[in-house]
């Protein structure tokens, strides 16, 4: 890829870590919070949305495994083709075109509903992994773990806002407008991307033989096991968080959002914390991280019906929980490169954590082990996550030339 400079954007240059993400980065990450916080809103208003459409719990909750089953194969069929072309008007026309399912979704019978949630998390992941990819194109170097951090600063803010916004409109209004509010907030990041976001050119194309070489790698499949795991484990309780306030621990509705703000607080902060630590060993990072996830998830479902013993798990969930996804892109980079399948393979894995985890817990709230099965079986799903760190531990050397690949050498950006 030839190299080219261009002045008048400074903002493309190498940063070293104690500067700051440009902020085309943030306007990137604002489409995917719109778009994550669509996903999270079922979350939020499965008991309105169950009454409403006529479901049970358990079925509502297929909304968000939906959704996560168009996650994982939406980085190939879209992402991947879409990646030769320049990133602002492709991330643009996947807002656009989310923005059109949702609303058509919405609208529509039970079962169109479900398709056009599946159809946007096709749409919602494939702008994930280009918004990824153009991002650590962006901002090489040291600096990179800040960038991607950023990027999944769309979604923890996403999980962190989007949820108890959600629950607070969804006590004002109905849950079909909820979701066209967020409709517009998708439509105005599209707006915004295609105001201020800078030209980028594509990546190159490249046979299919050639982009498929890096997913040979099997330190990569390790360290995909890790972060699909660790997030199907997160989300699988996650999902069912302000069921169990209300129905078990006894929170008043008007109590629950409030509850949510303080879990996603606590995922800002791990965010933020996880972006700069990175760059000092992701294995470790993630090993500490998963440890405090799983007592998390273990004390909450021991404890439901004391407050306290709830907030505090809720606040190491959300520390812990989907605020590690930047060691998780960290990590992968250093095993396998920047490579468009590479960033494809990740949300894929992710997602595909997601949707095992979301669609487990549908058949078991809705089985004899009741409202509470999914916070064990997350934990469980966390511990395994926990379990594919340990070659990298018996290896020390493995897990140094990892973190050490974490801060990649720099590569130029053509900008277009």
């Amino acid at each position: 890829m030839p190299e080219t400079t261009i002045p008048r954007l400074e903002s493309v240059r190498t940063v070293t870590p104690r500067e700051r993400v440009p902020a085309i980065i943030w306007l990137i990450a604002g489409g995917i919070f719109a778009m994550v916080t669509s996903e999270f809103m079922a979350a939020g208003l499965l008991p309105s949305i169950a009454d409403g459409v006529g479901v049970s719990i358990g079925a509502a909750a297929l909304l968000i495994s939906g959704f996560a089953a168009g996650q994982v194969v939406g980085p190939w069929l879209l992402g991947m083709p879409l990646s030769r072309f320049g990133p602002r008007v492709v991330l643009a026309g996947l807002l656009v075109a989310f923005a059109a399912a949702q609303a058509i979704g919405v609208i529509s019978p039970w079962t169109v509903m479900l398709s056009m949630r599946v159809v946007s998390g096709a749409l919602m992941s494939a702008y994930f992994a280009i918004a990824l990819g153009t991002a650590t194109r962006l901002v090489p170097g040291a600096a990179q773990p800040r960038a991607t951090a950023t990027i999944f600063a769309g979604v923890t803010i996403g999980t962190a806002l989007g949820l108890p916004l959600a629950t607070f409109a969804g006590q004002a209004v109905t849950w079909q407008w909820a979701f066209h509010i967020d409709t517009i907030a998708v439509l105005a990041a599209a707006a915004a991307i295609i105001i201020f976001v800078p030209s980028i050119v594509g990546t190159p194309t490249l046979p299919v033989r050639q982009m498929l070489r890096p997913l040979a790698n099997r330190r990569l499949w390790l360290t995909l096991a890790t972060a699909g795991l660790s997030i199907g484990g997160t989300l699988l309780g996650f999902a069912f968080f302000p069921t169990i306030l209300e129905r078990v621990t006894g929170v008043e509705p008007t109590l629950v959002p409030w509850l949510l703000a303080l879990y996603g607080a606590a995922s800002v902060l791990g965010n933020w914390a996880v972006g700069r630590l990175t760059s000092r060993g992701p294995a470790r990072v993630l090993a500490i991280g998963l440890i405090v996830l799983a007592a998390g998830l273990l004390a909450f479902w021991a404890a439901p019906t004391s407050l306290p013993v709830v907030i505090l798990a809720m606040i190491a969930i959300g520390v812990s929980g989907v605020s590690l996804n930047s060691a998780h892109a960290a990590r992968t980079i250093a095993a396998a490169g920047q490579h468009p399948a590479i960033m494809s393979m990740l949300p894929t894995v992710v997602t595909g954590g997601i949707l095992l985890g979301t669609s487990l817990g549908s058949v078991v709230v809705d089985s004899g082990l009741g409202l509470l099965a999914p916070l064990w079986i997350g934990a469980l799903f966390v511990l395994a996550a926990l379990l594919t760190l340990i070659p990298d531990a018996l290896d020390k050397r493995g897990a140094t030339v990892l973190d050490q690949a974490a801060s990649p050498a720099p590569t130029p950006c053509p900008i277009a």
